[in-house]
């Protein structure tokens, strides 16, 4: 079946604990905010509502919702990089400590020294940034080239089924980039660009025994999503049950929002976890081959861009003493 042990990830995500409640505080926050702006922009609809005719009124209030639910993910988007920083890469850090055997800090000093570890390793939130980007799409180039996918295509009738596991390989490289900036930190590099670079190639060597186990983890997490919208739903139906109206509407929405957030909160450290086992098992003792190296440099824009940003790094290290 799987090659991770459950009980491991659950350890790893206590052990960790105080991200966890960080995550659950910043995300928890982050819905509100939305569900806030959203109701602020339907009031503001519905007092700009009556200065115009029957039709008007009725419409407004819910353009104004839209509108305000518009600007919050505006907003949210702008905080992405900082996010990505703070929670998910100190995160990482954390979860490699607690993997390796080392020594974490207890309560808010952990999330400090975790984000400390990143700030040595990347620098500026930028960095880190771009640097994910360039995985993501190299990582999309692996599943393209051994996903199995398109060896199916020539087959009549199988369209439907192609896009499916398409869509399941694409939701499985989740976590892909976590585990390879994981890789980063777990062996202190100092040249990003180069380590990560690496990083994928060892992915792609062993994309097929990571990509098996990541189908498992994203069957887990849709699983979870569902029960999570079902209870977080229960208490939403029993109002709308006894006050329906145009609410209804924006209750589910609110709840789906929540049951992601919650998700994004709880369920996806331990998948985090569970992925940064096995790719750590799979790799051990390898080193990243030449020929997966050419290919995806053949293959994949960010890969390339991954290559040229090293060897510019490497350039700029080399000509530093002379300068």
């Amino acid at each position: 079946m799987w090659s991770f042990s459950i009980l491991r990830s659950l350890r790893l995500v206590l052990a960790t604990w105080p991200f966890v409640g960080l995550r659950i505080l910043v995300l928890g926050g982050l819905t509100l905010a939305f569900v806030a702006a959203v109701a602020s922009g339907a009031g503001l609809g519905w007092i700009v509502g009556h200065v115009g005719t029957a039709d008007f009124r009725a419409g407004a209030p819910a353009w104004g919702g839209v509108l305000g639910g518009v600007g919050a993910i505006v907003w949210v988007w702008s905080l992405r990089e900082y996010l990505l920083y703070m929670i998910t890469a100190g995160h990482v850090a954390a979860m490699v400590m607690a993997l390796d055997g080392r020594p974490l800090p207890s309560g808010r000093a952990q999330i400090a020294f975790a984000v400390e570890t990143v700030k040595a390793r990347f620098g500026e939130v930028h960095l880190l940034f771009v640097l994910d980007q360039l995985v993501k799409g190299s990582v999309r180039a692996v599943t393209g080239l051994v996903g199995g996918v398109g060896l199916l295509s020539f087959l009549p009738g199988l369209q439907p089924l192609i896009r499916l596991l398409g869509a399941v390989l694409r939701m499985s490289t989740t976590f892909i980039d976590e585990v390879v900036l994981a890789r980063e930190i777990r062996i202190a590099s100092e040249d990003p660009w180069t380590t990560a670079r690496q990083g994928i190639v060892l992915y792609a060597q062993n994309a097929k025994t990571i990509l098996w186990n990541a189908v498992w983890l994203t069957l887990f997490r849709w699983v979870m999503a569902v029960i999570l919208f079902v209870v977080l739903l229960a208490p939403v139906g029993v109002v709308a049950l006894i006050v329906p109206g145009p609410t209804t509407a924006w209750s589910l929405i609110f709840t789906l929002l929540f049951a992601v957030a919650a998700q994004r909160a709880v369920i996806d450290p331990f998948l985090i976890a569970s992925t940064m086992q096995v790719y750590f098992a799979a790799t051990e003792g390898q080193r990243p081959d030449p020929d997966w190296d050419a290919k995806l440099a053949s293959v994949s824009d960010p890969f390339r861009d991954l290559v040229a940003r090293a060897r510019s790094a490497f350039t700029g290290a080399s000509r530093a003493p002379s300068a």
